[in-house]
């Protein structure tokens, strides 16, 4: 073990004494740093201009997946004309439309013949919707999608005399109703439905849809968006109603992060207010309260940087990016805590420019490791199908790596310029010299309050400097670890709380909610839950045939058959429903298949009549050939987003294995594809990341155990992590993928921290090196996730699911990483850390290096950085 150790000293002499000397560097041009930071995050902050927000629900759909190109296929074989024949089956996408839900005020049977009128003038008074474009108006009827030359309105049949006619007299027919020779289904109108003999006898709800033609996409949308606003002020006595247009989710998805925000505001207030709590240790010269302050600003010059510059180079900001922020502050608080820990380690009789130079070489080492990683990772995140993971990764790992620079160069700037100010006994605050409180207290005339508020000189130790919080949790820390019946009981903790964590990883399940998109306040999220709730969710697919087939041929025919009746007997496929029309064309009078050019006339025939007009948008006719046709097929109603996925998967392989060139597609294909990759996707993401992590980690500590540890632990705190997730009621999605990447880095952090904090630790035990870690990593670590914790806790109250689970998914990684990281790592070092003979680690790492004191005369140190420990060791020297 002991020539990894060797090695360990070589990779830590050389980094120690590039970042020592980086360190020296900054610390003699202090001002020269800031000031160039500044203007650099400030200069790519400009780039803010060219921010552009992506609120496409497709932001969390995989790209270029399958059913993606074959959407465009879709749009290549067929030509839809909505505002002459407009059919749903045939729609690409879900087009444009405004719905309404309208059920009794006392949630009690809508079957009732009293309440028509008042949904005859819900519906008028939406037709009467209109807007004003280049000084012309447009109301419903002139953007409709149309039939027959009739606006369609789905669900408008039940306002025909025949229907009112039926409603009057109990005999409505049930599963299906005739009106002016066209066929409704009941269910896809009416909700919560109940029947007896053959009658609707009882329904919770009925539902009218208003469909736009797809001939003007700017004008379609301004009618929806006028459509929302009039709506929103419509009342009734007697009904209540639920609404939305076709891109409610969209909208409500941009107005609820941009809600959310509003909280970064107040993390900010209650990040610099706990930092500065944090630091409120020592006396009026020694207080790091300034030095709190500064580290935030490096973090939120940080943000404004990388959104800056992430804009500038054409990423879009994509909702989840808003959650970018509360993380970053996280990272960069942990960052800071890290950086002064290591200043606090060493010799205060050293002089600044020394001793910011050993703190580089000892802390910057440990955050530049745990940067490193996290940037890699979100680097990894950035090759992800999914646009809004993807962007995210980006945004993120450009932030951290702003963060990093930024501390090395603004914050280790203010840092010295800190420190220069304790050298000549400023004032905190004031910036006024001042005296000791020993000089203070010699002159009767100063009061307690003079003594207290005006006194002060430079810490003569790590133990002066640090404040209540940074230095009671971490020794009570050290207590319970140390105590061998601790130990047990933590390791017996420990392993019923992995076995926990597995438990809820094997049971954590897929799912994807759109109504998650939304605040619980927004109008689209009561919309959702109506129609989830009381509407069947099935949806029709296409199985779509390419050019060169022979329709003439029996061939042909049994081919389409047995497509049929394959696909149909899947479980989730309605076993009653078969959208053909080569079958009802076979069926008409217009029939004619003697040759091919008299089936092609007879076919335009047919679809040219009242019948055959269903089908108009199913065939693609070119002179004598068909060059595409489709047929449709309806699902059953699904429970879960992975059986949609399953569905979806076995479809396809129907549908593949047969002999015609056919393939099958639906709009609601795009957003099932993430079902079917978002496991793999997350594995393969974090599967990268936890070997990023590995390769950086025997990079930086060339240690054996080290690693192991440290790989381990991270895969025990995700672990932990995703079971939790699901015993808190979260599901694996797109969103929730982006927060268990998130995870990487602060798992690294806090277990790199610790570890490498261990083996800089001089002792004479295992017992006593754990000690010294946690005294410089387990302080930090302890008021980094507090800190980080307090920041986010503010998210509890968000009413957005994409903030709300970002507080869930952040508070288990702060308590679990501190669970890890703090007690059972060191446990476990303290049993199997690797311990070396102390002389000899002396002389390897520090061969008689001359170190300037504050009074000019050097003295030669076994190792300058651990500070007051080495307070008897200097005596001797």
């Amino acid at each position: 073990m002991s020539c990894f150790y060797d090695l360990h000293l070589k990779v830590e002499a050389f980094f120690g004494v590039a970042f020592e000397k980086y360190g020296k560097f900054v610390a003699r041009n202090p001002w020269k740093a800031i000031i160039f930071v500044v203007i650099v995050d400030i200069g790519f902050g400009i780039g803010l201009i060219n921010l552009t927000q992506d609120t496409s629900l497709e932001q969390y759909a995989p790209t270029d997946s399958t059913a993606m190109k074959q959407r465009e296929l879709v749009k290549s074989m067929f030509t839809v004309n909505t505002s002459t024949n407009y059919y749903a089956q045939s729609l690409v996408n879900i087009g444009n439309f405004a719905e309404v839900i309208i059920k009794k005020k006392n949630g009690g049977n809508i079957i009732d013949s009293s309440l028509w009128s008042e949904i005859t003038a819900l519906r008028d008074y939406v037709i009467a919707t209109s807007i004003s474009s280049s000084g012309t108006s447009y109301d419903f009827t002139d953007l409709c999608a149309k039939r027959f030359s009739s606006c369609v309105i789905d669900g408008n049949y039940i306002l025909d005399s025949d229907f009112t006619t039926a409603l009057t007299g109990g005999t409505i027919s049930y599963p299906q109703f005739t009106t002016s020779g066209e066929t409704f289904t009941i269910d896809n109108t009416f909700g919560e439905t109940v029947s007896s003999g053959g009658y609707l006898t009882s329904a919770k709800a009925v539902k009218l849809k208003f469909n736009l033609a797809n001939t003007n996409s700017k004008l379609a949308d301004a009618w929806e968006d006028a459509f929302l606003d009039r709506i929103k002020t419509y009342s009734s006595s007697s009904l209540n109603f639920e609404f939305a247009h076709s891109r409610s989710t969209d909208e409500e998805l941009n107005a609820n992060v941009a809600g959310d925000i509003t909280f970064f505001s107040i993390t900010f207030t209650l990040m610099i207010t706990f930092s500065g709590l944090v630091m409120v240790g020592g006396n009026c010269v020694s207080n790091r309260y300034n030095i709190a302050m500064a580290g935030v600003l490096s973090t939120g010059l940080a943000i404004v940087a990388a959104l800056g510059f992430i804009s500038a180079v054409g990423v879009l900001f994509t909702s989840i990016v808003g959650t970018m922020p509360f993380l970053i502050l996280g990272i960069g608080v942990d960052d800071m805590f890290i950086l002064l820990s290591g200043l606090a380690a060493t010799s205060p009789e050293l002089d600044t420019e020394t001793r910011i130079g050993l703190t580089m070489k000892s802390s910057g080492i440990a955050i530049t490791i745990t940067s490193l990683t996290d940037v890699i990772a979100f680097c990894a995140g950035a090759s992800s199908v999914f646009p809004a993971v993807r962007n995210f990764s980006w945004f993120t790992g450009a932030a951290i790596l702003f963060s990093y620079l930024n501390y090395i160069t603004f914050y280790l700037g203010c840092m010295t310029i800190n420190e220069k100010r304790i050298e000549q006994n400023r004032h905190f605050f004031t910036c006024q010299k001042i005296k000791s409180k020993e000089d203070m207290k010699k002159k009767a005339s100063n009061s307690r309050a003079d003594i207290f508020c005006c006194s002060g000189s430079p810490n003569k130790h790590r133990g002066e400097v640090e404040g209540p919080i940074e230095k009671y949790p971490k020794m009570l820390v050290t207590k319970i670890v140390q105590f061998t019946t601790a130990k047990i009981v933590i390791l017996l903790f420990f392993a019923g709380f992995v076995a926990v964590s597995i438990y809820g990883a094997v049971h954590f399940k897929q799912d994807f909610n759109r109504r998650d998109l939304v605040t619980t306040d927004s109008y689209f999220y009561t919309y959702y839950n109506a129609e989830t709730t009381l509407y069947d969710q099935s949806f029709p697919i296409s199985l779509n045939v390419q050019a060169g087939v022979d329709y003439l041929s029996s061939t042909t025919l049994d081919a389409i058959n047995s497509l049929r009746d394959n696909v149909r007997n899947d479980t989730d496929i309605d076993d009653t429903f078969f959208l053909s029309w080569l079958h009802a064309y076979i069926d008409s009078a217009n029939y004619d298949d003697s040759s091919l050019s008299n089936f092609i006339s007879g076919l335009e025939t047919y679809l040219g009549t009242t019948a055959g007009n269903l089908y108009i948008n199913d065939v693609t006719i070119d002179g004598t050939s068909i060059t595409a046709s489709r047929f449709h097929v309806l699902t059953e109603h699904f429970a879960s987003s992975t059986q949609q996925g399953d569905m979806m998967n076995r479809i396809r392989d129907i549908v593949g294995s047969s002999s015609l060139p056919v393939f099958a597609y639906a709009p609601a294909f795009i957003f099932i594809e993430q079902y079917v990759v978002i496991l793999s996707q997350t594995l393969q993401t974090l599967g990268i990341c936890v070997a990023v992590v590995f390769i950086i980690i025997i990079v930086f500590l060339p240690l054996p155990v080290m690693i192991l540890l440290i790989t381990t632990t991270v895969v025990l705190i995700m672990t932990s992590v995703i079971g939790f997730m699901h015993l808190w009621g979260l599901t694996l999605s797109s969103i929730t993928m982006i927060h268990i990447i998130m995870c990487i880095g602060f798992c690294v952090d806090f277990a790199t921290h610790v570890c490498h904090a261990y083996v800089q630790a001089k002792g004479d035990t295992r017992d006593q090196r754990v000690a010294v870690a946690i005294d410089h990593a387990g302080g930090p670590i302890l008021n980094g996730a507090l800190s980080t914790i307090i920041g986010v806790v503010m998210l509890a109250f968000s009413k957005s699911f994409i903030f709300f689970s970002f507080f869930k998914v952040m508070l288990m990684v702060m308590l679990f990483g501190l669970l890890y990281s703090v007690f059972l790592l060191p446990v476990v070092l303290s049993f199997i850390g690797p311990h070396y003979n102390h002389e000899m680690e002396s002389a390897k790492v520090m061969d008689d290096i001359s170190l300037p004191r504050k009074s000019n005369e050097t003295v030669t140190l076994p190792d300058a950085l651990n500070g007051d420990q080495e307070d008897e060791k200097l005596k001797h020297v």
